[in-house]
Order: structure tokens, then sequence, then C-alpha cells
């Protein structure tokens, strides 16, 4: 009952209020809540504070970013207070345009990086990254059954060249034209059989309602401007009983490195993709670390696997 009052407590303010269906986006960071509330930096963290210590909010950092979401952990007050307000009047609304230019802020700086450093990615990917235990078992995963695959963030095309098969479909999906061109060499020279490549955003997929068998998203989420998003649309173009199998990194407190790669995100928390993942209309959800002896000094990949439900 305690938890609850300092809960309710903590919501008496439309501003707060606002900031709680903002998170409900996803995570942001203060400098995008501000220009979002049209508020002072320092009026938002005051807020964000009652939030944190009424158990709404949590935050997290990673050398100088700090990024807000909504506590997916304990009682679920948070996302069950979120499905009361609804669409509660225009006080409520009036940050949906503000948000969109945060994200498209995001997708952007995205646009960007992949645009100067298509050329070297594979490069840069191998450098910062290393070989990738997870892409084994990815492929693994995926089979050689026949059906749609979906490369999501396709980049260079190195899945491609991995799992193209005269049995099966396969189409690689991005936004980068750059990357796009850097993966039709690896198309045309190999060549790869049954491959197509499309330009689009995760978002808004060049993909047809359940078009996919399987998609993969290999480390591209940490890129993604805004993930829950991004899931709902992976799950529009899965047939019901879908695969969709994702590789990336667990939160890591380092901002260099994440820099390096372009990254929105510092990682994930494996709660989050959860809770994102079930909100998106997927289930059994299945979380694994393919490198058990991976090093405590950069992050940690992992695999989730989850199905799309009927």
């Amino acid at each position: 009952m305690e938890a609850t009052l300092r809960a309710l407590k903590a919501t008496a303010d439309p501003n707060r209020l606002r900031i709680l269906r903002i998170l409900g986006r996803g995570p942001f960071n203060v400098a995008e809540l501000t220009d979002v509330l049209g508020v002072t930096q320092s009026t938002v963290s005051r807020h964000l504070r009652i939030l944190a210590e009424g158990g709404l909010v949590d935050v997290r950092r990673a050398g100088t970013w700090a990024w807000y979401s909504l506590r997916v952990e304990g009682d679920g007050f948070p996302s069950r207070l979120l499905q009361l307000l609804g669409d509660a009047g225009p006080a409520l609304n009036g940050e949906r345009e503000a948000v969109e230019q945060v994200l498209a802020r995001r997708r952007a700086s995205t646009s960007e990086f992949f645009r100067r450093t298509a050329p070297e990615w594979d490069r840069l990917r191998h450098e910062t990254l290393g070989p990738s235990a997870v892409l084994d078992r990815i492929v693994e995963r995926i089979g050689r059954g026949p059906g749609t695959v979906v490369d999501l963030g396709t980049g260079t095309g190195l899945l491609l060249e991995r799992v193209a098969s005269p049995d099966r479909r396969v189409i690689g999906v991005d936004a980068s034209p750059e990357m796009l061109q850097e993966a039709r060499r690896r198309v045309e020279e190999t060549p790869l059989p049954a491959t197509e490549l499309r330009l689009g955003s995760l978002e808004h997929l060049p993909l047809g309602d359940g078009e996919a068998d399987i998609m993969v998203a290999s480390m591209v989420l940490h890129h993604v401007a805004d993930v829950p998003a991004v899931l709902r649309e992976l799950r529009r173009g899965l047939a019901p009983g879908g695969r969709l199998l994702v590789a990336d990194l667990e939160e890591f407190d380092d901002a260099a490195f994440w820099q390096s790669l372009g990254a929105q995100w510092p990682g994930f928390r494996r709660e989050d993709l959860r809770a994102w993942l079930a909100e998106a209309g997927f289930e059994r959800v299945r979380f694994e670390r393919p490198d058990p002896d991976a090093s405590a000094d950069r992050p940690v990949p992992f695999y989730v696997e989850a199905v799309r439900a009927s």
C-alpha cells in the first residue's frame, strides 16, 4: 500500500503524467524530454527524480549518456496507469508531434553515420565487435528449410551470404542506400540465389502483412530510433507463428564504444526487451548467451528468439 501511495503522489502533476506517456514510447534522455515538454532541463530533472522515487521510472547511465524509461519490474503499475490515461485530453496529447521530431533526429543521425561508414563497415564492425558466436547461432536456428527469410538492417549483406539457398526466398532490408549498395555488390559478385534487396526503414517495412516466415535483427536494434514501434511493425510483417531472431548486446557502460558504432542505445536489458516483445504481440520469448566466456570488459552478445502470436 505504501508503494502505491508513493506512486500515486508522484503522478500528481500534468507534466509528470506527460513524461510517463512519452516514456511509454520507449527510453528518452533529459535533453529530448526537455525539447518535447518545452520546459527547462532543471524542471524535467526534478520531475524525473520524483517519478524515480515513486518507483515509476528507471534511469540507466553509460558514460555521459543517461536514459529514462518506465519501470518494467515489480507490479507493473506504470503500464497500468498508461492504460487508464488512454488519450485523456489535449494536455496529454500535445507532445506527440514533438516526440516524432525527436525520433526523426535520431533517424537522421543514424542515416548520416551509415552514409559515411558504409564502405568501411565490415572492417569497423569486426574491429569493434570481433567474431560473433551469435551470428553462428542465428544461422543454425534459421536452418535450411523453405520459406521467406528477411534480414532486417542487412547492412553489407553478410548474413545473406550465409543463409541464401535455392530452396528459400531471402530478402535484405535496409534504410541506408549506401549500405544496400555494398550489399548489392556482395549479392551480385557471389552470386546469391533467390535473394533480393529492398530499401526501407524498420518502422515502415517494405513488406506485405505476414510476408516473412523468419525475421532476423542481427546487431541492428541498438541503431533503431523507436524500438517498441519497430517490434510492432515486425509483428505485422511476420506470418502467424513466424519467428523473430534477434542478436544484440547487453547494456554496457562505455559511451566511446557505442559512439564508434553510431548506436542510439548503449545495449539492452533483458527485462526491457521481454516487455517490449510481449507488448508487440510476441510470445515464447527465449534468451541465450551463445558465448558464456565473453569478456566482461566489453558488451556481452545475446540471442533472443520469439514467436509471433496468432
